[in-house]
């Protein structure tokens, strides 16, 4: 494990990313900048939805089908969350309250906060902007609401994941 506790700096700091190269063998390609966006955007994706396919599962056999709605804003804050990520990860943006950049190392122990964090942030997006849509009657207002919680919950995990991890190894 490279980087901090909890963290693995290296794809924020380098322009080269493991790659397989068949026959079960991986490689060490470098990329351009747009190499490294589909990279860590493709990273990203799985990263975010595997932990929350239980709540985007629910959401979907649950809710109906409404402009502004709860699936509406599920999906923005899901987008929000990955491509987030993809940029934390890569190094484009700085994640909150930490100086370290980069994203959140593979352990099994974070493996098991990313199931309960990004559960509860997307059901407080999808729930949240729905009841706030509702309540003050503004259909776009989820949407808005989505890409603010979606952005400040992938920007706050390399922190917490950090803390938690680092309270570990002491």
């Amino acid at each position: 494990m490279s980087g901090p506790p909890g963290r693995t700096p290296r794809p924020a700091e380098t322009n080269t990313r493991r790659s397989f190269s068949g026959h079960g063998t991986l490689t060490t390609v470098e990329k351009d900048g747009l190499g490294l966006l589909i990279d860590d955007t493709v990273y990203a994706f799985a990263d975010i939805s595997v932990p929350c396919i239980p709540l985007l599962y629910v959401i979907m056999v649950t809710t109906a089908v409404e402009f502004g709605g709860i699936k509406s804003a599920a999906m923005i804050g899901w987008l929000t969350m990955v491509l987030g990520t993809a940029l934390i990860r890569g190094g484009w943006i700085q994640p909150l309250f930490t100086d370290i950049p980069g994203w959140v190392s593979l352990t099994p122990l974070l493996i098991g906060l990313r199931f309960l964090y990004f559960n509860l942030a997307l059901a407080v997006i999808a729930y949240g902007g729905d009841l706030l849509g509702k309540t003050i009657q503004l259909p776009l207002l989820p949407m808005g609401w989505a890409v603010v919680i979606g952005g400040l919950a992938v920007g706050s995990f390399p922190s917490l994941a950090g803390a938690i991890a680092t309270r570990r190894h002491t």
